[in-house]
């Protein structure tokens, strides 16, 4: 068979089932022969950089490693923002870029292909030649699995023509559960543990099934500790009693308090960055002891005082193993005095959050509370970057850390649009959520559409249209300048998405939103559904500095 035909087989035989990407020279008879030869699902996207995001999304919620193809040159200079987003995010997925032939080197579409990626902090893996093709494409996959990010498999377009005799690309990824049995550091552990007065455990995407979940759930009851997750871990401890919710920058006033006043964090599968951090705030002072399986998390990003390599699950075992051969009694931290400050603060949280607006508008908290609510809670979460985020984390829940992704590794505003499609692509038959704002929505999103009509996704589009640059906005008011050049024209996003095939309403008040999501409900599930929510710019509230999970 020729080389592209072998790609696309490769693909296939490493368990490729979905393939996003733009057509061009450089890649489309791989993508052909995957759609045509290999009976693959391709998703068409509209631009280079949403294939890229589209795949990493639909990565996010199957768990797997998500792949793209676009072109050399311009198809590859594309997705550039899109690459570091995946690298930010550690996000799995492969990348097959076509390249200009060697011997052409006026072609209009030559650039230094390998410098670009390299700049992007994605990996990268060349076609060496046509006998190579099952041993290169296969390390692609396994750096992408391995390294969690982005590895960009370039295809010299004078390879692809040439006769090879296929083999199957032989993959086998290593096994990472372990736990540590017995060390000088788990002693140092069991013994903080032991004297700790106020324990709280925070995890994060690394407790990603349900065994590890229930058994870092046994180790938090067990020493008596309240539990919370990180943003990426959201959907972990769902039914706990003493779940405080997100750590951090978005925390609520009970979770801030509890936390701030801990003498001692156990973190597992969470990296413990800034932002679950509260700015050090939350850490500061603390004695933290972190779990990850790989040694290079540990203290990556808040000094700890003991670090522990090993599966967030076996190891949680473990520790209650030893804490109950050592007969070491409960914290007492899941107080009763505790559970009714939980109780309080979700009862009258809808009535203490949701505030009064201008006519025309209606507020952030009010459309995430409608939403919790008129939506299946077996779906999936998706959010753009923008300071909107800041109602929404906290509010629409999600049933595992699997099922909420977000467009923010980058803290770029407009890459939320295509990762909600990949998103969707992987939910099967369960509705995708996307909130996402006007600024990121008028960016990419709008194009992209297409893609989602195309497709047929059941995808719920939110777009907090506060007419306004939300982030800049708030920064110029808080220097009492003028922020009038942060404030955009005023669009009907419900029309525009009209034309391009989707359903769409637009909200100005409470008795709309009420309407909005009675809309929802009844939705057809195979044509996207936009929501153009009129927000008050000034009324929005939010860091200046949008914050990254």
């Amino acid at each position: 068979m020729k080389v592209y035909e072998a790609i696309a087989r490769g693909l296939s035989d490493l368990g490729c089932t979905e393939l996003f990407g733009v057509l061009g020279d450089g890649c489309v008879y791989v993508i052909d022969s995957f759609r045509r030869d290999c009976n693959g699902h391709y998703v068409a996207a509209v631009h280079e950089g949403g294939a890229v995001l589209m795949a990493q999304g639909w990565a996010r919620v199957a768990g797997k490693v998500g792949v793209a193809a676009v072109t050399h040159g311009p198809g590859l200079t594309n997705t550039i923002t899109a690459l570091v987003e995946g690298v930010k995010a550690g996000t799995s997925m492969v990348l097959l870029v076509g390249d200009t032939p060697v011997i052409d080197r006026e072609h209009a579409q030559n650039v230094n292909q390998p410098g670009l990626v390299a700049e992007t902090g994605a990996g990268f893996e060349m076609l060496r030649g046509p006998e190579t093709v099952a041993e290169d494409l296969a390390r692609a996959f396994y750096r992408a699995h391995c390294e969690h990010r982005p590895i960009v498999f370039n295809m010299p377009v004078e390879f692809q023509w040439q006769e090879v005799e296929y083999q199957k690309p032989y993959l086998r990824l290593p096994e990472t559960r372990s736990a540590i049995a017995s060390s000088k550091d788990m002693d140092d552990a069991i013994g903080i543990i032991a004297s700790s007065h106020l324990p709280v455990v925070i995890a994060g995407r690394g407790v990603n099934d349900p065994e590890a979940e229930a058994a870092v759930l046994r180790f938090a009851r067990r020493i008596e500790a309240p539990v919370a997750t990180s943003a990426r871990g959201k959907g972990l401890f769902n039914d706990d009693p003493f779940h405080l919710g997100i750590s951090g920058t978005v925390a609520h006033e009970v979770a801030l308090d509890v936390i701030g006043r801990s003498d001692c964090l156990i973190a597992f599968g969470a990296s413990l960055n800034k932002y679950t951090s509260g700015e050090r705030g939350l850490t500061r002072g603390k004695r933290i002891i972190q779990i990850n399986p790989l040694a290079s998390e540990l203290g990556r990003w808040t000094p700890v005082t003991v670090g522990l390599v090993g599966d967030p699950g076996l190891t949680a075992d473990a520790m209650v193993k030893w804490l109950d051969e050592a007969e070491i009694p409960g914290s007492g931290a899941r107080s009763d005095h505790l559970l009714e400050e939980l109780k309080t603060y979700h009862k009258n949280a809808q009535k203490k959050l949701v505030r009064s607006t201008p006519a025309g508008t209606v507020d952030l908290y009010e459309v995430a509370f409608a939403l919790e609510e008129a939506l299946s809670k077996d779906r999936v979460f998706v959010t753009g970057s923008g300071r909107f985020m800041f109602a929404f984390w906290n509010v629409i829940s999600v049933p595992n850390p699997r099922s909420y992704v977000d467009g923010n590794g980058f803290s770029s505003i407009g890459l939320g649009e295509a990762t909600a499609m990949g998103a969707a692509r992987a939910a099967g038959d369960r509705p995708t959520l996307l909130v996402t704002g006007d600024g990121g929505f008028m960016l990419s999103g709008l194009s992209e559409l297409a893609t989602a009509v195309a497709e047929q996704l059941d995808l719920v589009v939110i777009v907090a249209n506060d007419g306004s640059y939300g982030a800049e906005h708030i920064a110029l008011t808080m220097h009492n300048m003028d922020p009038g050049i942060s404030l955009l024209p005023s669009r009907d996003f419900a029309r525009i998405a009209e034309a391009f095939g989707c359903n769409a309403l637009t909200v100005t008040s409470s008795a709309e939103l009420q309407a909005a999501m009675a809309a929802v409900a009844t939705r057809d599930r195979k044509r996207p559904l936009v929501i153009d929510v009129k927000i008050d710019a000034a009324s929005v509230y939010g860091g200046a500095a949008i914050a990254r999970p």
